[in-house]
């Protein structure tokens, strides 16, 4: 039997699992756990009921007592920030400012911007030699330039922002972390402002635009919209790609049928965005209200957890669920979640994972794990996981 709790749980190895979820899947409807930061919370495992509960109003990020919340992390990302009487409108107002900037038809520029750019990171890597880190040298600049240039973020503080950024995603020093949180968000506002007098073509000339009195959103919600596009970005997309590059590595006639046919890039990215999934995807959420659910009460106020790892995983919903198959159709995986919360920069994330199945196995079709053993370390630090290091030969 295995010994479940608490959450979030670790693997050993970023190309499996936890063993947990194997157990819990299983078992039928969410399951009372404790979590690393004490208290419990609902975990849910299986992919129909994270898809059914994810769009279901009564989940919400919000908590009506935002101190008193329980946690998953003890880390101040994760605590509660949206005001819980007005969460659903705000989030609505934001989306709609933003959604047309985020749609696919409108990312054209992103993918003329990202080959160059790409290119110009593995010249860089080639000139160093091997043996050479491809997520500090490749995915991590990539994504954050990619990302935070789209956002609007001035190349001259990425290294700022990403200093408080980490420290929020570090569970421990709350102060410090609470500290970081509100430096970041009001540096962002700042930008927000400065749009005003100096509008740019990004996401952040979006916000400042329709600030009221011209527009639906007050300065706060622009804020915390800019706060989630931060956040849930550039680490996010970076980590995401290292672990990506990991599978294919790992699995080298895959990363040889990317060379001999770059058309299997927009499937190869799917398969990434199912199976590799760095810190497992958590996703906490609270109970707006009570809901019974599959012979369970989730009380209002509770914590609501979504492991997307696992659902993705699902022997329900996918044939050779563990398979990593850059071939696989169709894959309707919920990497991006479901519902209300679906993750707006989707189709971003979309575009620099395929820029990178596209180009990186023609720029280097002998490339490989310079050492398996010290690929394998992943950061435990912060509460989005990831590679530390993607050591790579060619």
């Amino acid at each position: 039997m295995v010994n479940i709790g608490p959450m979030p749980f670790f693997c050993g190895s970023p190309l499996e699992e936890p063993e947990e979820f194997s157990t819990l899947r299983a078992c039928p409807g969410p399951r009372l756990l404790r979590t690393a930061a004490g208290g419990e919370g609902w975990l849910v495992t299986r992919y129909d009921d994270v898809r059914k509960l994810a769009a279901d109003p009564r989940i919400g990020r919000s908590h009506p007592r935002p101190q008193q919340a329980l946690r998953l992390w003890d880390a101040a990302m994760f605590v509660p920030q949206s005001n819980f009487d007005t969460e659903l409108g705000d989030h609505q107002f934001w989306r709609r400012v933003l959604t047309p900037r985020f749609t696919s038809p409108d990312l054209s520029a992103q993918r003329e911007l990202a080959v160059p750019l790409l290119d110009g990171l593995i010249d860089t890597m080639l000139a160093a030699g091997p043996p050479a880190d491809l997520r500090q040298m490749v995915a991590e600049p990539f994504a954050t330039r990619l990302i935070l240039d789209f956002v609007g973020i001035p190349s001259e503080e990425h290294a700022r922002m990403r200093a408080w950024s980490d420290a929020i995603r570090v569970p421990g020093d709350r102060a410090a972390a609470e500290a970081a949180r509100s430096a970041l968000l009001g540096r962002l506002g700042e930008l927000i402002d400065r749009r005003h007098a100096d509008p740019a073509d990004d996401a952040l000339t979006d916000l400042a635009r329709a600030l009221t009195p011209h527009g639906p959103l007050t300065r706060e919600q622009a804020i915390e919209a800019a706060g989630h596009l931060f956040f849930g970005g550039h680490e996010t997309v970076a980590a995401r790609i290292a672990y990506g590059l990991l599978f294919l590595l790992a699995h080298p006639d895959q990363y040889q049928s990317l060379h001999d046919d770059p058309s299997l890039a927009a499937g190869a990215a799917e398969e990434i965005l199912r199976l590799a999934v760095p810190g497992g995807s958590w996703i906490p959420r609270y109970a707006r209200e009570d809901i019974p659910f599959r012979g369970s009460l989730i009380r209002a106020g509770d914590l609501v957890v979504f492991a997307l790892q696992a659902a993705n995983r699902d022997p329900n919903r996918f044939t050779g669920p563990n398979l990593f198959d850059i071939t696989r159709a169709p894959n309707p995986h919920i990497a991006f979640g479901r519902g209300k919360f679906y993750c707006l920069g989707a189709d971003l994330a979309r575009v620099a994972l395929r820029t990178v199945c596209e180009q990186l196995p023609q720029r280097l079709p002998g490339l490989g794990l310079h050492a398996l053993w010290a690929v394998l370390s992943t950061d435990k630090e912060r509460v989005t996981g990831g590679l530390r290091t993607l050591l790579v030969s060619w």
